[in-house]
């Protein structure tokens, strides 16, 4: 009973979050989209096929292998929630490196925080209703946490520099959007120890980029590898959504740089400095403003855009408090690690925000408002608005990505494939799922499902045809040649979703510009049979001539 007393109770909060997350929130919902994106490249690999080789993927390939490691490893039964408990767990692994790496540069008890319930508040908004998936950025932020976690250990040496370049690299070569991890992290040893180890940092990270090179030589060649990971983005896509993004996106913007600036100038006449103030002072007000609007943006549900505004109150703060002294640079350094891990994350034209390491985010404000907070702190607001922007955050969960609230999912998916026992959804879906697999029987394993469901091969144990299993515009290399070759071979058969040609959520209003192959199918195959929920095709009966996607 002592040492039970002795026990954190934020610790204790932290290990119950996870479990719920895992034990109960895992077994919910089933999107068909997304989900199977990474399981059906990894499944690929287990069953010996190559990177880019043998399939086209347009990341870089640490994500596949990765998972692929847990598809090998984990029970075949139920596998697919034990991968969502590991996605779950894996999340959680990488806030707690994140918070224990900024408790060691900073020292979170000099702002009289818990680092445990720091921990416990960003599992909970970080994710808000993220499905734990396997996905390349939530991957480049956990190999970037171990990476920062190591750096964070007062004495370096010769070991220590080996696998920061390590889990650098995996971090960089889970999505291209982290290829500034190994700059800013060779950056942060320049400022710290000299020159001399960032040297050796840098020996370490070209030798494992040459081991990489040799690998990927030795299974694809290296210009096709280039290829096809530099083909789908550009540097018009990045400005946009590394930087455009933060500032000119949103609806009524000028409306709320207004109000921005009306409350900021407020502020000052409320504090009686408006006629006395200077640059770095109205600076450090509107980064207070941006601070509050932020956490006002949460309060109404806008949680994402909402993540955006706190990553720039934390950029101009910054200015506020930058001075161009050595021990300044050195001091704000650790702190740049962890913005630019939260940069990284919003370099996305599927996801663009940088909440999912909303940990970084909550970690510099505590940094750069340090006074503010502890205003807070003895006006014991602290833990209630804590507590409600957690409780606002968990209720994004009760709506899953793109499923029905988790009151409505009751319906055991589990019976139609083993690999999804304990998983539950709509009857709708289990009615879907079923439709698949009684077609999958009738026509064999040369079936192609499209435009979605990616993950089908998996859960049937079999092979694909195709080179890859998403046919959508931006999963096939500008080449819907190659796929639609495969796709009028009679030997092959296609299992075409009738929701694809009525629309679902977040396809464009017209079909071509989602899936420029299903569309051509749809207009030029020759129709079999059709059920509920698919029309199944067979070969070319028009030739029309294929689009081109620009």
């Amino acid at each position: 009973m002592e040492k039970l007393k002795k026990i954190d109770r934020y610790l204790i909060l932290y290990i119950s979050v996870i479990a719920f997350y895992c034990l109960y929130l895992a077994k919910l919902g089933f999107e068909l989209w997304d989900t199977g994106y990474i399981p059906s490249f990894s499944w690929r690999i287990l069953n010996g096929e190559n990177a880019y080789e043998d399939f086209l993927y347009k990341g870089p390939p640490v994500t596949l292998y990765f998972h692929a490691f847990f598809m090998k490893i984990l029970p075949e039964t139920g596998q697919f929630y034990y991968i969502r408990v590991t996605n779950y767990l894996l999340f959680a692994i990488q806030v707690f490196f994140s918070v224990a790496a900024f408790d060691n540069f900073y020292k979170l008890q000099n702002f009289n925080l818990n680092k445990w319930a720091i921990m416990s508040v960003c599992f909970i908004i970080s994710l808000l209703n993220f499905s734990p998936y396997p996905w390349p950025t939530t991957d480049g932020v956990f190999f970037a946490s171990v990476a920062i976690y190591i750096l964070s250990f007062k004495a370096q040496n010769f070991i220590s520099f080996f696998f920061i370049a390590l889990f650098c690299i995996l971090s960089a070569l889970c999505k291209q959007s982290f290829y500034p991890i190994p700059l800013l992290i060779s950056a942060w040893i320049f400022v710290n120890y000299g020159i001399k180890k960032n040297v050796l940092f840098i020996f370490f990270l070209t030798i494992q980029i040459c081991i990489f090179l040799y690998w990927i030589s030795s299974i694809t060649s290296i210009s096709k590898f280039i290829k096809l990971t530099t083909g789908e983005t550009s540097i018009g896509l990045l400005f946009y959504s590394g930087f455009l993004n933060y500032f000119w996106i949103y609806e009524n913007k000028w409306f709320i740089y207004l109000f921005v600036l009306i409350i900021s100038i407020a502020f000052l006449i409320y504090t009686k400095k408006l006629k006395s103030v200077n640059y770095n002072y109205f600076i450090k007000i509107i980064s207070i403003v941006l601070v509050l609007f932020s956490i006002g943006l949460c309060i109404i549900h806008e949680f994402f855009h909402a993540s955006r505004v706190a990553f720039l109150s934390c950029a101009i703060a910054l200015i506020y408090h930058f001075e161009f002294k050595l021990k300044t640079l050195q001091y704000y350094s650790s702190l740049l690690l962890f913005l630019g891990i939260a940069w990284c994350c919003s370099i996305s034209l599927g996801y663009p925000f940088p909440i999912l390491f909303s940990t970084g985010i909550i970690l510099s404000i505590i940094l750069l408002f340090n006074k503010e907070i502890e205003v807070i702190r003895k006006s014991k607001l602290l833990i209630p608005i804590s507590l409600i922007l957690c409780v606002l955050g968990f209720s994004y969960t009760i709506y899953p990505y793109r499923e029905k609230a988790i009151y409505n999912l009751n319906t055991d998916i589990g019976e139609v494939f083993p690999k999804l026992e304990g998983l539950k959804s709509t009857k709708e879906k289990f009615n879907k799922l079923n439709d698949l697999k009684r077609l999958k029987n009738k026509y064999g394993n040369r079936f192609i499902v499209a435009p979605n469901i990616p993950m089908a091969h998996y859960l049937f144990n079999s092979n694909s045809v195709m080179p890859a299993d998403w046919i959508i515009n931006s999963e096939i290399n500008k080449n819907p040649k190659l796929f639609i070759d495969v796709a009028s071979d009679k030997k092959n058969f296609i299992f075409l979703e009738k929701s694809f040609l009525k629309g679902e959520e977040f396809m464009p209003p017209k079909k071509v510009d989602f899936s420029i192959i299903s569309d051509y199918i749809y207009r030029n195959f020759k129709k079999i049979e059709e059920t509920k929920y698919f029309i199944i095709y067979n070969g070319i009966e028009k030739n029309e001539q294929i689009p081109k996607i620009n």
